[in-house]
This record gives C-alpha cells, sequence and structure tokens, in this order.
C-alpha cells in the first residue's frame, strides 16, 4: 500500500492539459479559397481585356506602319510628275529666299 502512495503524490505534468482534445472551438475555420478564386477570376478578366486591348494596338500599328511605307513612294511619284509639268518661277522662288 505504500507503494501506491507514493504514486499518487507524482507531480501533475504540465503539458497535462495541452494533451487533452475535449477543448471547445471558439472560431470555426472560414473558408478563404473561395475569396482568392474570385479575386484570381477577377484578375484573369483584366489581363485578357488588356491584352486583347494591346493586340487590338499592334494589329492597327502594322496596318497604319504599311500605310506610311506606300505613302512616300506615292508622294514621291505623284509630286515629280507634278513638278515636271509645272514651270518654275524664279521670281517667286528668289522672293521666299529672301524671306529666309
Amino acid at each position: 500500500i505504500a507503494k501506491n502512495k507514493l504514486r499518487g503524490e507524482k507531480s501533475r505534468n504540465v503539458f497535462h492539459i495541452a494533451s487533452q482534445k475535449s477543448f471547445k472551438v471558439k472560431n470555426k475555420v472560414k473558408p478563404v479559397t473561395t475569396n482568392l478564386k474570385k479575386i484570381n477570376i477577377v484578375n484573369d478578366e483584366k489581363v485578357n481585356r488588356v491584352n486583347k486591348a494591346f493586340i487590338d494596338v499592334q494589329k492597327e500599328l502594322a496596318n497604319f506602319s504599311k500605310g506610311l511605307s506606300l505613302d512616300p513612294l506615292q508622294k514621291q511619284l505623284i509630286s515629280q510628275q507634278c513638278h515636271e509639268n509645272v514651270p518654275v518661277n524664279v521670281d517667286e522662288a528668289r522672293r521666299l529666299m529672301a524671306h529666309l
């Protein structure tokens, strides 16, 4: 019997309470993934919209640059044809040079 008394007088384990599983749950776990999914969907939509806008700008720029590459050649041809038909006005040229 003396042995049982000694075993009963042991110091209480410090980690005894923490190791029990019967705690009350104070706050339930809230789902975070749904909000993150919504944010990701919105961001993807914005990125797609901006990408489409840049693609449109690139296409317009390509068309514009094609138009510019043809225009100077046509303008030179037209200006050469016009200058061949019009006689040179020396008096007008002298007056313009005097203004400089």
